[in-house]
């Protein structure tokens, strides 16, 4: 008889890993932002998603604030899909990132997101969700009338939103975002260098991205973090990962 985790490591559209990818911001490219998120050993939680966000600025402060990390649960060798420019996306990523394995992801609090169809034809999911919400907002009015943050954060529908999501194509504009495997952490999430698989970067960039990487702290030259480029195919990313030279790595000798 089998066990299902050894089944599991055999299948090859599921991973075992969560990709945390970065962009460009206003005052940072992505490379900047990478290397600022592995010096501070954190990701921070900037965006409030799900379906009770508009209520982050009464929740941001509380144990069930609506910020959250993103991540992918899309296989490593899939990862250069991620990073294309497509049309539509709410986000354009670079292709810089980390990798965490998703064992350690679920310890820290990560889960993934459901999506919940409303497109038009039949009954929405989301109703029941919006409902709760409501709810929840007029439990938590005080005399005046105005929203109360100590009485909404003792709502535990909270808990739940920001890992709730939409998909369907209702009223003319389309929001599928399912097949990015999206799981999320609520909150900053705080990790150590051992615990980070691998870093995502280009391959024209390894060489200058290890040494700055080793130079931040003895821990992080002690790791000696594998770099993978996410437009590599898997064997090569296995190579990388099992550092072997890369002269030995391609299909003939250099």
């Amino acid at each position: 008889m089998d066990d299902i985790e050894d089944l599991l490591h055999r299948r090859t559209d599921l991973s075992t890993f969560l990709v945390h990818l970065t962009r460009d911001t206003r005052k940072h490219d992505a490379r900047d932002n990478l290397m600022s998120l592995l010096e501070d050993r954190t990701i921070q939680a900037r965006t409030a998603l799900g379906m009770a966000a508009s209520l982050d600025e009464h929740l941001k402060d509380t144990a069930k604030t609506q910020r959250v990390v993103c991540f992918s649960e899309t296989p490593l060798e899939h990862s250069w899909m991620m990073v294309r420019d497509i049309r539509g996306r709410r986000q354009e990523f670079k292709p810089y990132g980390i990798v965490f394995s998703k064992s350690f992801s679920r310890r820290q609090g990560c889960n993934p997101v459901w999506y919940l169809d409303i497109t038009t034809g039949h009954p929405w999911l989301t109703g029941p969700v919006n409902d709760l919400v409501a709810k929840a907002k007029a439990a938590s009015k005080g005399r005046l009338g105005r929203l109360r943050g100590e009485l909404l954060a003792m709502q535990e529908i909270f808990r739940l939103t920001p890992f709730i999501e939409q998909m369907g194509n209702p009223s003319g504009t389309r929001k599928e975002f399912w097949w990015e495997r999206e799981w999320r952490h609520v909150g900053d999430f705080e990790f150590r260098p051992r615990k980070v698989v691998a870093v995502l970067a280009p391959e024209t960039d390894h060489e200058d991205l290890a040494d700055e990487i080793a130079a931040i702290d003895v821990a992080w030259e002690a790791r000696r973090v594998p770099l993978l480029d996410p437009t590599w195919g898997l064997e090569r990313m296995i190579s990388a990962l099992a550092r072997i030279d890369p002269d030995d790595a391609g299909p003939w000798p250099e």
